[in-house]
């Protein structure tokens, strides 16, 4: 180590390991906190409902050979204690098995089969089976 007037060197040795650490920090940090990308081979749909009312949402899908579903599962229930109303999310899982369009419709359907709304999701596969919307309405 070289020594100049007044520790000029050592001030300087000091700042680069100063620095030195903060970017290493936030090197890890930022390969920590960043959110890990999901799946693209599988295309989750979320869904609430009321509990207690009697209602449900079901799904179609137009083209069976472009997508299958997979599986579905809550991933919050607010229903505490048999509240009436409270919310319930469902998500539902669905893949692509070959490169193409189709249309995977939901409709909330109530206990005598009326169906009260719908909504539509264009999805598409592509030739490495990821799966994405690429319309909704």
């Amino acid at each position: 180590m070289f020594f100049f007037e007044n520790g000029v060197m050592i001030k300087m040795n000091k700042i680069i390991i100063v620095v030195s650490i903060i970017i290493v920090s936030g090197l890890i940090l930022y390969f920590w906190l960043i959110p890990k990308r999901k799946n693209t081979k599988e295309l989750e749909l979320t869904y609430k409902i009321n509990a207690g009312i009697p209602f449900k949402w079901e799904y179609e899908i137009e083209d069976s050979r472009v997508v299958s579903f997979v599986k579905s599962y809550v991933i919050k229930n607010e229903n505490k204690g048999g509240i009436v109303g409270a919310p319930v999310y469902t998500n539902y899982v669905f893949k692509g098995l070959k490169e193409g369009e189709t249309t995977i419709i939901f409709k909330f359907v109530n206990m005598n089969g009326i169906v009260s709304k719908e909504e539509k999701h264009l999805v598409k596969v592509d030739k490495d089976g990821n799966i994405m919307v690429i319309n909704r309405n």
